[in-house]
């Protein structure tokens, strides 16, 4: 009798299969309901992440206007042999360096005595990666592979923002004048904040800088956008150093900015924010983009935003402006 009631017992001491398999479903669901939650708040936290970025480049550029009396160029085209948009030339992003905390960086660049070239003097310090000028949401390394003319010549390093040209897509080709270093932006540029060798400054922006978008997101790789044939569009993103002789292009947009954030007139698909242009505005982060207006202020547009707004914010003196933004 005590014999069968301890093997009794000692049967009891662990679950059965099936008990076993119930545990497991239930904590195979609590997994799978708990998981998109992380997700988001690991989303909410790298966007979070990224409105910082864009906080510190609208305060560096309102440092550097302290400094110099405007805004810095999209890029300094200093040969005028090139058509508009090809290099070599330093963008915004190494220009404002000093002020976003490296300024060693910017020595060792020597930016106001060379040019930027695929020199390894200055690879040794355009392709490491600066934070600030990086979208934690987005994939990839700390280069850029994409704006090179073959697979022999260097990267730069990956930037997932760009300064606004304005609200027109086209191309203008600049005339052979000195638009000079500090003073003076180009004629036919841009309505926007950049032009190669523009120099903005505030009193240009009659719109009023709360209503005039300065610096966007794009993405880089695939963000879920997808084209006509169904397909995810792959965005090249950009580079902060600029443009530089190897990688040099007749698209602006490949290398640093200067590019509209619409086409002209009503909204098309294709430059829309996350639009099918693997060049355009966009984000990694679901339904829009983040932009940092031109009083340093860091707004999130949506993708549904209608076109004649865009075009407005785009632009800093066309005389129309919206409502709250």
């Amino acid at each position: 009798m005590g014999t069968r009631q301890l093997a009794s017992k000692t049967n009891r001491a662990g679950f059965t299969l099936v008990e076993l398999l119930v545990v497991i479903a239930i904590i195979g669901i609590l997994i799978a309901l708990l998981l998109p939650a992380v997700q988001q708040a690991r989303e909410a936290a790298r966007r979070s992440q990224c409105q910082n970025n864009l906080k510190q480049m609208g305060l560096a550029m309102h440092n550097y206007h302290d400094t110099y009396g405007c805004f810095p160029a999209g890029f300094y085209r200093r040969s005028y042999s090139y058509s508009t948009f090809s290099g070599p030339g330093w963008g915004w992003g190494a220009m404002i360096l000093p002020q976003i905390e490296q300024n060693n960086r910017y020595e060792a660049l020597n930016v106001m005595n060379q040019f930027t070239s695929d020199d390894p003097a200055i690879l040794e310090y355009s392709q490491g990666l600066i934070s600030t000028y990086r979208c934690p949401s987005a994939p990839g390394g700390d280069v850029n592979p994409e704006f090179k003319n073959s697979d022999s010549e260097p990267s730069h390093g990956l930037s997932t923002y760009k300064g606004v040209f304005g609200d027109l897509n086209t191309q203008y080709n600049y005339p052979d004048d000195d638009c000079g270093y500090y003073s003076g932006s180009c004629i036919n540029g841009g309505n926007g904040m950049f032009s190669p060798n523009s120099a903005t400054k505030f009193r240009d922006v009659t719109d009023g800088t709360t209503n005039t978008v300065m610096i966007g997101e794009v993405p880089f790789g695939k963000n879920g956008t997808r084209n006509s044939s169904d397909d995810l569009i792959k965005y090249l993103g950009a580079v902060w150093i600029g443009v530089t002789t190897g990688g040099a292009s007749s698209n602006v947009a490949t290398h640093q900015t200067l590019r509209g954030v619409t086409s002209s007139g009503a909204q098309s698909a294709e430059y829309k924010i996350n639009g099918t242009n693997q060049y355009g505005f966009g984000s990694h982060h679901p339904g829009g983009a983040q932009f940092v207006l031109s009083d340093a202020s860091v707004r999130f547009f949506t993708e549904n935003m209608d076109g004649v707004s865009v075009n407005r914010i785009a632009s800093k003196d066309d005389g129309q402006v919206i409502g709250e933004l």
